[in-house]
């Protein structure tokens, strides 16, 4: 079995459409951590939501949360590395986004203090598109011109995908070399973009993890469903699109899976590549 790290998006991917990972994919994760594979989270959710809907898995792993803009241990709480928007930067994209009348949702790193949002509005805010839920109050409403630290991970923005992508357009061609951006389709909201720091996407953050474990990327497993995937597909030694992903991911990937996220795609595609792996294989 070549492959020494498995990298899972969440969303369309381990999760079904109920956001839970089904326990014939929990027990065959369990016996690949026991023959010595390595998993890896590799998500556009926060860290808190990410930890949240992972809580299943019985084994120390990694969560790559906020498309690559923080990297931690759920076991233990501790941050690997982060990679936060300068606050002079943020401070720009906040104001050329209000100049294009859009709304930005704010990925701040305060997890640790209850809260992982900042918003100038109610969550039920109707530019925010229901993007946002009141059932865990992870946000906080404030002045974005009043925050002044330097702990933001990503500045979001859901609705139609034409005026985003214009958005994007922009802050790339203004700010060079300042911004990554992601884009994600397959989601409540007809399409969410993201600003990020320039070194912030799922690859970067899980090429820096890897080298500094010694993995090479051929030694890499990854899989996905959506366009935010798209670099951590490409790269990997083998790149796994679901049978639910865009036209875009299954043009790049390696292979495709039989089956979808809401029937346990990710499991057949292990069981596979890797066997049945009883426990003469472990």
């Amino acid at each position: 079995m070549k492959f020494k790290l498995i990298a899972f998006d969440l969303d369309g991917t381990l999760l079904n459409k109920e956001k839970l990972i089904d326990q014939d994919t929990i027990e065959y994760l369990i016996r690949l951590k026991k023959s010595s594979k390595e998993i890896i989270i590799a998500t556009g959710r926060s860290y808190y939501d990410a930890k949240r809907l992972t809580q299943d898995l019985p084994f120390d792993f990694v969560i790559i949360a906020n498309n690559g803009a923080v990297t931690r241990n759920p076991k233990n709480g501790k941050t690997i590395e982060r990679r936060t928007i300068n606050h002079g930067d943020y401070l720009k994209v906040v104001q050329l986004s209000k100049e294009h009348n859009l709304h930005p949702i704010i990925y701040v790193d305060k997890d640790a203090l209850g809260y992982d949002i900042i918003i100038e509005r109610e969550y039920d805010f109707a530019e925010y598109n229901g993007y946002l839920s009141k059932s865990h109050k992870r946000y906080r409403i404030t002045d974005f011109s009043d925050y002044m630290e330097n702990d933001v991970l990503s500045i979001c923005f859901t609705g139609k995908f034409a005026p985003l992508e214009n958005l994007r357009q922009q802050v790339l061609s203004r700010y060079p070399l300042r911004f990554n951006t992601s884009v994600s389709l397959k989601l409540n909201v007809e399409a969410l973009m993201e600003i990020l720091h320039l070194e912030s996407c799922k690859w970067k953050a899980l090429k820096r993890y890897t080298d500094f474990k010694g993995i090479a990327d051929n030694d890499i497993l990854a899989f996905g469903d959506d366009n935010n995937d798209i670099e951590m597909i490409r790269n990997a030694g083998m790149g796994v699109v679901m049978a639910n992903g865009t036209d875009l991911m299954k043009s790049v990937g390696n292979s495709i899976t039989r089956y979808s996220n809401d029937e346990k795609g990710v499991y057949h595609e292990l069981v596979r590549i890797f066997g049945d792996l009883d426990d003469s294989h472990i």
